[in-house]
């Protein structure tokens, strides 16, 4: 029987925790093993001045969210005023409320809950709220990227320079959205799982459901490997999730009834209108003439195929992964939500890909992820190209013996 793989070649022998037999209680001891001065062929200066130059390019198309009405701030705002009330989930009540308001209308296509989240904004003014929250959002990046430092054994410094400089971060900054909230709590969920704290993962990805696309990655995770501890704890917040929704609903226990309706009439009209943001399979394929089934046969066909890989790599490694792979196979999945292969850029900073094609292939998707601004123009975000190949190689890496003409993962001893 093959041995369980471990982390990427080249990192430390304390990163090394898949398959071992007592995972650790805390988080190991370990000295950051790159850092602007050594993750890149660029040398220190280059690395500062290129991720300085693409977090300015990629935030400065803020200031034009004050003449396109805030861009999804208003949605995620009014979903903020209408909690607790009969006015949120009700599609025609909450677009009527948001006409009366002067805010951008558009159905709230997060579970009700996620609303509450929203709600301290929305005691601001819209306009307020807006600046507020993005400053938020970057301290939410900056934050994940020292999280990262401790997982992935990067410096701080590299590993917030790369979070601000991940163009899908910015661009969700730049429209008002918040993946740099979810790439937070992702980056938690890898860190408990990393340092064997199954309370700490699961209540992340239970926060996660807010927006339950991005959890689907982990919680194909948790099934693949039987981390049943974190998988209660996940369900168990759903759980949670769902009563705050009657409540954020007005005490509506057929809200989701409500909701499915709503969607039905406002997601497709959606998903046509944004055909250029979709990164996922299913959402490519969604654009084609084929019938309804053939995208979610082909996220699922990618999900399957990433079995291998999710069950045999360190448990880093897999979680990494699994965000990518969410994003890849997910049914609803724009270009801003990619700020959640940022874990995958970690793990290839810090070993996961070996020199030259390491430094080739992260100053390719750092600076082709910034043309996602372009999209509307090449019809296909350029994030697209780069989350699917990613995701794509990962697959091939973790392909089946049989596919190849030698194991890559020794027999046990």
């Amino acid at each position: 029987m093959a041995a369980e793989a471990t982390e990427p070649r080249g990192l430390p022998a304390d990163r090394q925790t898949a398959g071992s037999a007592a995972p650790p209680a805390g988080p190991p001891a370990r000295r950051p093993t790159a850092g602007v001065d050594s993750a890149l062929r660029l040398g220190a200066g280059r690395v500062r001045l290129w991720a300085a130059g693409l977090f300015a390019m990629g935030v400065v198309a803020i200031i034009g969210a004050p003449f396109n009405h805030w861009h999804d701030w208003g949605a995620l705002w009014a979903a903020g005023a209408t909690a607790g009330g009969p006015d949120l989930v009700d599609a025609g009540r909450h677009v009527a409320w948001q006409t009366a308001h002067g805010v951008s209308e558009a159905f709230f296509a997060y579970p009700p809950a996620a609303a509450w989240l929203f709600w301290p904004f929305a005691q601001m003014p819209v306009d307020v709220s807006f600046w507020v929250q993005a400053m938020l959002m970057v301290g939410c990046l900056a934050v994940a990227g020292l999280v990262a430092a401790r997982v992935y054994g990067l410096t701080p410094e590299l590993a917030v320079l790369a979070a601000l400089a991940w163009a899908p971060s910015t661009a969700s900054i730049v429209t008002g959205q918040n993946a740099p909230f979810a790439l937070l709590l992702a980056m938690v969920a890898i860190w408990a799982l990393a340092t064997d704290r199954p309370w700490v993962a699961g209540l992340a990805v239970g926060v996660l459901w807010y927006k339950p696309t991005l959890a689907l990655g982990f919680v194909v995770l948790f099934l693949v490997r039987g981390r049943w501890r974190e998988l209660a704890v996940a369900v168990a917040a759903g759980g949670v999730a769902f009563l705050l929704s009657v409540a954020a609903a007005g005490g509506d226990w057929g809200w989701l009834g409500t909701w499915l309706n709503g969607a039905q009439t406002w997601l497709p009209a959606d998903a046509a209108k944004n055909a250029d943001k979709a990164i996922s399979l299913p959402g490519l394929l969604g654009r084609l003439p084929v019938a309804w089934f053939v995208p979610a046969l082909g996220g699922v066909a990618l999900a399957v195929a990433a079995i291998p890989g999710l069950r045999r790599a360190g448990i880093v490694e897999a979680a990494s992964a699994a965000c990518l792979i969410g994003l890849a196979a997910g049914p609803r999945a724009w270009g801003y939500e990619a700020a959640l292969a940022f874990p995958f850029v970690c793990w290839a900073l810090a070993g996961g890909v070996g020199e030259p094609w390491r430094t080739r292939v992260v100053v390719a998707a750092y600076v082709g992820s910034l043309f996602w601004l372009f999209s509307f123009a090449t019809q296909i975000s350029s994030v697209a190209v780069i989350v699917l190949a990613a995701a794509a190689w990962w697959i091939w890496r973790w392909r089946p013996a049989g596919w190849r003409a030698a194991p890559e993962v020794p027999p046990a001893t």
